[in-house]
């Protein structure tokens, strides 16, 4: 099964019990997966005349250059890539993530150190994700889940754009998180916000916006299971490359044709998965006076908005929603006429994964979400550029913070449940001492269940199927007080619902788990630093 098929079959199933990870393809296939990549014929494709290996290494040598000092600015300890080395990438918002994301950087640096390969992550500061929110687990009158607010971005304000919390704030917020969490007889969650907290200063000091100071304090918070293996890279300075713009000229030099073959992608795709909200996985490109959405985002003046295009004979021009930015030549010579406008170009999610993995590295660590929708991906690449990008992994997992003793309760309600099942339609196996009559039903029930095993269907097995129901209903009768007390206590189950959705939430901060625990989902035990 060629790797594209394997990738169209799996379902990527987030999952359920605490503890479980999802790993697909699994870690030991990720050798085969960055040789494949490494062996790769390009054939034909190109990036405005540049061949495709010549590009990737031209972006390789950018970004790791970028990256190495980005990183060394926040004092992280990292080797600087060798000519040559595999590169394995992943990317994500610097917001309060849950353990299911935290695992994939985890994962990274283990298959970074398993395969001689070095690691980038992608901090997508372009990201503009409203308010930056922390949901937290409490005990007062009962227990719930409560929500407190960072910072209240506005919903068009990217986090690069965003200046980093005030020391004031910042410590508002923490008071506020220790406070709801020292409900809990969890002293565990106050010290791991303790030590998270810690790396405020440090990250201060290297990080002039939100997205940055997020980015850092996570990572500081990531050294106390080891040394993150890979190196970082904020999104936005990645933009602003001359070869993130030649990719982006390279896609919108012909802006109907992209539109076209972005939406027709989209539509098969909704299509192949049954999927009808025309968001899922994202929204269709639009167009209007000759004017077509592109997949990108413009940055301007702290806001983000969508990058419309439209071409005029030999020129590009770009506009923000209806207002027209700048014009630029629609070939090689425009890449520098684009920096030189000063007009910060932006990916949307699938076109910053498709510059990721095609003109970047040789394997990418996705999440779910990013995984199904990175089929999508892969069919516009084949269309736009003649072949498929390389691989991309997908890790997940579900870990639940150990609240009180309510995690029990969902056991006994389902519990409760198939027993009340078994009383209705097997009453049979719960009579403990039948009577003569109790007997008889029970014989005639189970020669009537043998014959209808044997019957076609028509009125005769019908009339069979209905006396198997009186019977039940006659030796379900002696039954009553013991499904009238199960039933009592399901009912108080059910009123306690909501305890299961706040212990059972995967979606608490990372801040709230110890580093070595998640580190451990993904069989990832750096040395420490």
């Amino acid at each position: 099964m060629s790797r594209d098929q394997l990738a169209a079959k799996i379902e990527y199933a987030i999952p359920e019990s605490s503890g479980e990870t999802l790993i697909a393809p699994p870690p030991e296939r990720a050798a085969d997966l960055l040789a494949a990549s490494r062996s790769a014929a390009w054939g034909d494709a190109s990036v405005l005349g540049v061949p495709l290996a010549e590009f990737r290494r031209q972006v390789r040598v950018r970004a790791l250059g970028l990256a190495a000092a980005y990183t060394g600015e926040g004092g992280g300890a990292v080797d600087a890539p060798a000519p040559g080395q595999p590169l394995i990438v992943m990317g994500h918002q610097p917001v309060f993530v849950h353990p299911g994301v935290w695992v994939k950087y985890f994962l990274l640096t283990r298959l970074c150190a398993e395969h001689g390969a070095a690691g980038l992550h992608l901090i997508v500061d372009t990201d503009a994700p409203g308010p930056v929110t922390a949901p937290l687990p409490v005990l007062r009158d009962q227990l719930a889940r409560v929500s407190e607010t960072l910072i209240d971005l506005p919903q068009d304000v990217p986090l690069e754009a965003a200046a980093p919390p005030s020391p004031e704030a910042w410590a508002a917020f923490i008071a506020q998180v220790q406070a709801d969490i020292s409900t809990l007889p969890l002293p565990a969650l106050t010290e791991r916000v303790r030590a998270f907290a810690g790396g405020e200063g440090a990250a201060r000091r290297a990080a002039p916006t939100l997205g940055e100071f997020l980015a850092r304090l996570r990572r500081s918070y990531e050294a106390r299971a080891g040394a993150p293996g890979y190196l970082e890279l904020p999104v936005s300075r990645l933009a602003d490359t001359p070869e993130f713009r030649a990719f982006a000229l390279h896609l919108m030099r012909a802006p109907d044709e992209l539109l076209s073959i972005y939406n027709a992608g989209l539509d098969a795709y909704r299509r192949a998965h049954r999927l009808r909200s025309a968001a899922n996985p994202f929204p269709d490109l639009t167009q209007g006076c000759g004017r077509l959405e592109t997949p990108f985002w413009i940055v301007r003046g702290g806001r983000r908005s969508a990058l419309f295009a439209a071409r005029d004979g030999a020129r590009l021009v770009l506009f923000a929603e209806n207002e027209p930015v700048t014009a630029v030549p629609a070939g090689p010579a425009g890449v520098e006429a684009l920096a030189a406008s000063g007009v910060a170009l932006r990916p949307k999610a699938m076109t910053l994964t498709l510059f990721a993995r095609l003109c970047l590295g040789d394997l990418f660590v996705h999440g779910v979400s990013g995984g199904r929708y990175d089929r999508l991906t892969d069919a516009i690449a084949a269309q736009v550029f003649g072949c498929r990008p390389p691989a991309y992994m997908v890790a997940t997992a579900t870990l639940h913070l150990p609240l009180l003793g309510e995690a029990q309760a969902s056991g006994e309600r389902h519990a409760l449940e198939r027993r009340l099942m078994g009383l209705r339609h097997n009453p049979d196996r719960f009579l403990s001492a039948p009577s003569g009559d109790q007997r008889r039903l029970v014989d005639e029930k189970w020669a009537l269940i043998r014959a209808v095993e044997t019957m076609r269907p028509g009125p005769d097995r019908r009339a069979a199927t209905r006396r198997i129901r009186e019977v039940n209903e006659h030796l379900t009768a002696s039954l009553a007080p013991e499904i009238a007390r199960l039933e009592g206590q399901l009912a108080v189950l059910r009123d306690q619902a909501h305890l299961e959705d706040v212990v059972r939430y995967r979606g608490y901060p990372f801040f709230l788990f110890d580093p070595a625990e998640v580190a451990a989902l993904v069989g990832a035990f750096p040395h420490p630093a």
